[in-house]
């Protein structure tokens, strides 16, 4: 007698007639599947927007130590031909502030791939060996001439800058390629920076 003095109220039964004329594709099954679509996208668009940060920041700090390096050889080449200088390395010796630029370079050639394109890597790994030969060379040119320089120490002096110019000029070679590709992979327009810089190069480098 209870149930039915329960249904025979008129809030009841209208509860009663909501859930039955529920549509369950239409009122349940489709706004949780656009929920947990949008969830899906969400995250997908999270997790890619900080894999792009981090290649971003992978290849800043890659390009940042190849310039390190080309600053390094510039300033150690107008020191040497007693040009003018700006003696600003970080708060480090020269040394120092080269050598850090260089061991960044070395641990992304060789883990770089996680987050860096194969291409990148491949010139990174191209300039790294140029660079390589020519320090070689460098240490080879010092040791040979050692007894000359303590007679001479002017020379030993023009001897450096002319490794520091040439560190300088590898620098340059690789870094533009570098820059595009870098661009490239981070899906950044290539097409009108490469107008620009031809409409640059000939207005300003005749």
């Amino acid at each position: 007698m209870l149930l039915l003095w329960i249904f025979s109220e008129p809030e009841m039964q209208e509860i009663i007639s909501q859930i039955f004329s529920i549509n369950p594709i239409k009122d349940v099954l489709i706004p949780i599947s656009a929920a947990l679509l949008g969830l899906w996208i969400a995250t997908r668009k999270f997790k890619h927007e900080r894999i792009w940060q981090e290649k971003y920041a992978a290849y800043q700090r890659v390009l940042e130590s190849i310039e390190v390096i080309r600053y390094w050889g510039d300033e150690m080449a107008s020191d040497a031909y007693m040009e003018p200088t700006v003696n600003w390395y970080d708060g480090k010796s020269p040394n120092d502030f080269y050598a850090s630029a260089e061991r960044e370079i070395v641990k992304q050639i060789s883990i770089g791939t996680i987050l860096l394109s194969k291409n990148f890597t491949s010139v990174l790994s191209e300039f790294y060996k140029e660079l390589y030969k020519e320090n070689y060379s460098a240490q080879e040119i010092y040791t040979e001439s050692y007894h000359e320089y303590q007679h001479d120490s002017q020379a030993a002096v023009i001897d450096h800058g002319r490794h520091a110019a040439e560190t300088r000029n590898i620098a340059d070679k690789y870094l533009p390629t570098l820059v595009k590709l870098a661009r490239k992979d981070l899906g950044v327009n290539t097409i009108w920076q490469d107008i620009k810089d031809r409409i640059f190069q000939k207005a300003f480098c005749k």
